[in-house]
């Protein structure tokens, strides 16, 4: 069992950094607000994650954590988890068609943020107040009694539920029209998944309650944020593949662009052979020129665009 958790958690922490690298690359391409705020949410849940990890791998040695230890790790984690709220609410602010609001009326979803983050404070105080045992913030069974401290565990994982399972149905809806076409698959597919782990804390409130057998050191919530990732990673995919009528990603510089930046015929025809994904030596064995020359004229169209790589370079020309 511990060789199968060792690979969990490679797999993993690979797919989270592939993950945010996908978003990144999407952001460069699409100049999206949302993918700024989708790199934030997703770099916060992998700090948050990996900080579990260690609190299990500390946990698990002989000696044990000490309960300093244990609680200002819990406490970091409140802290963590609050910020990827903050940053959920903000993406659910951005994603949603505009609306006129007439003085101050808080969205269900920014209550239900609020919400959450005031019930994991107050977790991060009492553990502060009186240690790392009496909090009653998580979902584990003290006794065979339901008591106060199980009650608040389950209120707030009925809270999360509830805002998971609005930001899951906002994802899915509608999605603000100043954002481009190609990240509406990306948004739907963190929607879903957000929707099938919304009852997530439920369902391990429940095993714990019910002294199923469980494995401690794999959450729910890293499987929904290894669904995330790899959402993410199909979404660059889908987007940086060639066409499959081999059309390439820009087929000629549109000439109000051309007119506005001043590029020349051969500028031009070169910005279409890099949409083309053909490397400085293929572009010129189809010019007939020089790779030095090749060279030249992409220093010259970064200038006049003002890019620093090709996919910027391509992003700007088409408009």
């Amino acid at each position: 069992m511990q060789h199968v958790l060792i690979v969990f958690y490679v797999l993993f922490f690979a797919t989270g950094f592939m993950g945010i690298t996908a978003l990144t690359l999407l952001k460069v391409r699409l100049q999206s607000r949302l993918l700024g705020t989708l790199m934030v949410f997703q770099s916060l849940f992998l700090v948050g994650m990996g900080l579990i990890a260690v609190y299990f791998y500390l946990a698990g040695l002989p000696s044990g954590i000490s309960g300093a230890t244990a609680v200002a790790l819990r406490v970091v984690l409140a802290l963590l988890n609050s910020a990827v709220w903050v940053t959920g609410g903000v993406l659910v602010h951005r994603m949603r068609l505009p609306r006129k609001r007439r003085g101050f009326r808080p969205t269900l979803m920014e209550v239900l943020a609020s919400l959450v983050i005031l019930w994991t404070l107050t977790n991060a105080a009492l553990l502060v107040a009186f240690g790392a045992d009496t909090a009653g913030g998580t979902a584990q069974v003290a006794d065979d009694r339901f008591g106060p401290a199980q009650a608040w565990a389950l209120f707030g994982h009925i809270l999360v539920a509830l805002a998971l399972a609005k930001f899951g149905f906002t994802a899915r809806g509608p999605i603000n029209p100043d954002e481009p076409d190609a990240i509406r698959p990306l948004i739907r597919g963190y929607g879903l998944w957000a929707l099938v782990f919304a009852p997530a804390g439920l369902v391990e409130f429940a095993v714990e309650s019910a002294r199923l057998p469980w494995l401690p050191t794999i959450s729910l919530d890293q499987l929904l944020y290894l669904s995330l990732n790899l959402v993410s990673m199909s979404a660059a995919i889908r987007l940086f593949r060639p066409s499959g009528s081999g059309e390439p990603i820009m087929d000629s510089v549109p000439a109000e662009r051309r007119r506005m930046l001043n590029l020349s015929a051969r500028e031009a025809e070169i910005a279409v052979l890099i949409a083309r994904g053909m490397a400085n030596k293929q572009i010129a064995a189809e010019l007939g020129i020089s790779p030095a020359t090749v060279r030249t004229h992409i220093y010259n169209l970064y200038q006049k665009v003002g890019a620093g790589s090709r996919v910027e370079l391509l992003n700007r020309l088409r408009g």
